[in-house]
């Protein structure tokens, strides 16, 4: 019984250490970022800090706001979202990113990335430019 158990209790140990995956997102991109700035194609400004917008990244999913969010994928010099909805653990029924313009959002899902550093953050699209800042 004994040898039985030293054989199992580091397979059952090797087996739980395994199992737990820390997934921490270590990219420039993963974090709070608040609006401070958006400007349309003719240079006039949308909206401001004072209209309380927050892009917060993490993993592959951008939350807007309690309920809206989007995946999107990051590369060098660009942010793709591939898919917009209303519930986090319910991505079966995605919405338009139209009912997300609101935030900037544009309607083909796609930003430029014109800055990106430890503090600022400035994405361009359809919709205009948007400047962030990390919050």
């Amino acid at each position: 019984m004994q040898r039985l158990l030293f054989l199992l209790l580091p397979l059952v140990l090797l087996t739980l250490l395994t199992g737990c995956d820390n997934k921490r997102d270590s990219s420039d991109l993963a974090g709070q970022w608040q609006l401070l700035e958006w400007r349309d194609a003719s240079d006039a400004v949308v909206r401001t800090k004072e209209d309380g917008i927050y892009y917060c990244f993490q993993l592959s999913l951008l939350e807007l706001d309690p309920t809206r969010y989007c995946k999107y994928q990051q590369t060098p010099d660009s942010l793709i979202l591939q898919g917009a909805y209303k519930n986090r653990y319910n991505t079966d029924t995605p919405v338009a990113f139209s009912e997300f313009a609101h935030f900037g959002i544009p309607q083909d899902g796609r930003f430029g990335i014109d800055a990106l550093n430890d503090d600022d953050l400035v994405l361009s699209g359809k919709s205009g430019v948007l400047r962030f800042r990390r919050y």
